[in-house]
């Protein structure tokens, strides 16, 4: 279609539709980057377009019977691959050398025979380049030619699962990579859980929008004009504002649940959290609290 047709047919809200998207995928690519490469999102976020696909047309019409060819409308993906997708074990999960490169190269060099000393069983050492059994040969094999040799090399000396044995030769010393460990991950899974259940409370309002009585309540406020002598003693006020809000909250849940929880119990709850967006690096709010 000519860009003159695309312009004249587009309605206006498709850019602001995009841009609230934007500034929800870029915190969250911002966490990813380093973590999970792009292939691995895109494998993920593509068996869950046509899961939430699946899910949108049962709750449309329950009796009809859900196609591939209206699962392409939806989602954009080509039938094929959603045959692909559909008929995958639904249980498979990623793991480490799904989501990294570096993984990836030491869960090879860990495990391949071709790898191993015959004696020891262990991984051997390896030459850094040249042809046959070297790390540049290893690297090839698994990332391939876009990524090279000693950026590897770099990255994995630096977290301490290679070190070099002399100047052309390198050891492997442990082929568990993964940079989200211990506190991290626990703050990442509290982190998100918090995101998915604020992304539910916008999809129930967006889909309740005629309907006041049946939205949740979302609401924030924020200032545009914290000065910089100030920022500390702000974030520490906030910071303690919102533990003594949560500690009320627990004494309000705590009148409304049963002794015991059943499959029949509702999970409900309140977020509360401090935000802020440094000046020429993040997106701010659009709108004036």
């Amino acid at each position: 279609m000519p860009e003159t047709d695309r312009n004249n047919t587009q309605h206006p809200n498709v850019s602001r539709f995009t841009s609230a998207i934007h500034r929800v995928l870029r915190p969250l690519i911002r966490l990813m980057v380093g973590n999970m490469t792009y292939p691995a999102f895109i494998s993920m976020a593509k068996s869950i377009y046509i899961e939430e696909a699946e899910r949108k047309l049962k709750q449309e019409s329950a009796n009809k019977r859900i196609t591939k060819s209206s699962l392409a409308l939806l989602t954009g993906i080509d039938t094929r691959q959603i045959s692909q997708v559909m008929n995958a074990p639904k249980a498979v999960e990623l793991e480490a050398p799904d989501l990294l490169p570096e993984a990836f190269v030491l869960g090879q060099w860990a495990s391949e025979g071709t790898y191993k000393d015959l004696n020891t069983e262990k991984p051997i050492d390896l030459t850094v380049y040249g042809r046959g059994l070297t790390f540049q040969n290893l690297v090839t094999r698994t990332v391939g030619r876009n990524v090279t040799a000693q950026t590897v090399l770099d990255r994995l000396v630096t977290t301490g699962n290679i070190e070099y044995v002399d100047e052309n030769t390198v050891r492997l010393l442990s082929p568990y990579y993964f940079p989200l460990t211990g506190a991290k991950y626990e703050l990442l899974d509290v982190g998100m859980q918090a995101m998915a259940n604020l992304l539910l409370t916008v999809d129930n309002n967006i889909s309740h929008r005629n309907d006041t009585d049946q939205r949740f309540v979302q609401q924030q406020r924020w200032s545009r004009a914290i000065p910089p002598e100030k920022h500390e003693a702000f974030k520490a006020h906030i910071s303690d504002f919102i533990l003594k809000q949560l500690d009320e909250t627990v004494i309000e849940l705590e009148q409304f649940e049963a002794p015991i929880a059943t499959n029949e119990s509702i999970t409900a709850g309140i977020g509360m959290y401090y935000f802020e967006y440094v000046p020429n690096s993040d997106e701010p709010p659009n709108k004036a609290p």
